[in-house]
């Protein structure tokens, strides 16, 4: 978990807070706010207060952790916070960079640290994977969910699983079909270590090639998305660029770099005109997608996590870890100020627009899916079916059924028109 979601900010020497994640030395000697913890106190600790969001701002920025996943992290430092099981590498490997196990022996609480029998701990929790990506293919009959290490393919009207999809290293991060349907594009990568995208071609009758794999980002790639209209697709990542590609030939066309900050997100406008990318620097840029050009820079109070176009490419939707959603329009800049702002109660994780432009949608970490008119102007709807935070959202093309995946490793269904939830898997 530090690998994936920490590493990729807390290195080097101008690591946020002087917190280096580069070592286990360096993570037990903490930052400018002293240790991350103390063995055997976990609840008390900066890392955890951090990741519940005790103290602000709650990490990792706009993406926070699911409660199961910080149990384990109280529960690992309850029980003396000792590395017993992996080779630490050394002060450029990365905390668990290459780690190999070396005895599956357990060991006991660290000389001077209470038992943790001693101590009132949560019980092992076991669940899927979290669903992290949706992609809804352009003829609507499947479904694609990236987990770890997969993307599953569902019927989406039953939610079956007709296929699973092996080949990514690690989580999948995000999701993205070619305008024919005929090639499903995931991205992910292990941070701190490289990006990877892995292309599946589809002969037509239900079989998948196996994947191809390329890899030129530095760090995990968070989101992808292909170019409507061309051979083309565009990957944001934790190495602070995003990167157009050639989808025939594997080679990056070209290399936006001015984000200073992780690159959390990155949409084209359904006409292809326009490129948009959201960034941990608390800006999102707008671009022309043809020469790369940026044209447009929108301010945000927080680090950006999502965005997305509506069907005629006359509005940007931005997502911020300041739980706003905000509306701007589209044109060269200068753009000062969004045309309006919805809050919300937790960060919003996702956000999308159905194919005809009539709705919109989005799901954030208090388990809410809130749908609204297609102008982001009319609340329609609130749903609240979800049992974990969510992650990933999308509607149909007609805006009949609106489809989310979160933590729990889960896929909801609901009919937009009555609220129903039509299925789960």
């Amino acid at each position: 978990m530090l690998n994936r979601e920490c590493l990729g900010c807390h290195a080097g020497p101008a690591a946020p807070g002087g917190l280096s994640l580069e070592s286990a030395a360096r993570l037990r000697s903490g930052g400018r706010h002293g240790p991350l913890f103390t063995p055997a106190r976990g609840a008390e600790s900066l890392l955890v207060r951090y990741l519940t969001g005790a103290m602000q701002p709650q990490m990792p920025p706009g993406k926070p952790l699911s409660l199961e996943t910080i149990a384990v992290m109280r529960r690992w430092i309850d029980e003396g916070a000792v590395v017993d099981t992996f080779r630490t590498p050394g002060e450029t490997g990365g905390i668990l960079r290459g780690a190999l196990p070396q005895s599956t022996r357990r060991r006991g609480p660290a000389a001077g640290v209470r038992s943790a029998r001693r101590t009132s701990l949560p019980a092992p929790v076991r669940q899927s994977a979290p669903a992290t990506a949706l992609a809804l293919a352009p003829d609507g009959r499947q479904l694609a969910v990236g987990g770890y290490r997969s993307v599953r393919l569902l019927d989406p009207n039953t939610g079956t699983v007709v296929e699973t999809l092996s080949g990514p290293a690690d989580q999948v991060l995000g999701l993205t079909w070619s305008p024919d349907g005929k090639h499903l594009a995931a991205a992910g990568g292990i941070s701190g270590v490289g990006g990877e995208v892995c292309i599946w071609e589809g002969s037509g009758t239900g079989h998948w090639a196996a994947p191809r794999h390329l890899q030129e980002h530095s760090d995990s790639i968070q989101a992808i998305t292909w170019r409507p209209g061309h051979r083309q697709f565009a990957t944001a990542a934790l190495d602070r660029t995003v990167r157009l590609w050639d989808a025939d030939t594997g080679k990056v066309l070209r290399t936006l770099t001015d984000h200073v900050d992780a690159v959390w997100g990155v949409a084209y406008s359904v006409d292809g005109r326009w490129i948009a990318s959201a960034s941990g620097d608390r800006t999102a840029k707008l671009y022309n997608a043809a020469t790369g050009r940026k044209v447009a820079s929108l301010a945000h109070a927080e680090a950006v996590t999502a965005l997305t176009f509506s069907p005629k490419g006359d509005l940007l939707v931005t997502a911020a870890a300041d739980r706003q959603v905000r509306v701007w329009p589209v044109r060269e800049g200068p753009i000062e100020n969004p045309l309006r702002s919805r809050s919300e109660e937790e960060p919003v994780n996702a956000l999308a627009f159905s194919a005809d432009g009539a709705a919109f949608a989005w799901g954030a970490s208090n388990r809410r899916v809130r749908l609204w008119s297609g102008d982001v102007q009319q609340q329609t709807r609130e749903l609240r079916d979800a049992e974990d935070w969510l992650y990933a959202i999308t509607l149909s093309s007609t805006a009949t059924q609106v489809f989310a995946a979160g933590a729990d490793g889960r896929v909801y269904c609901w009919e937009t028109a009555t609220g129903r939830l039509l299925w789960k898997k």
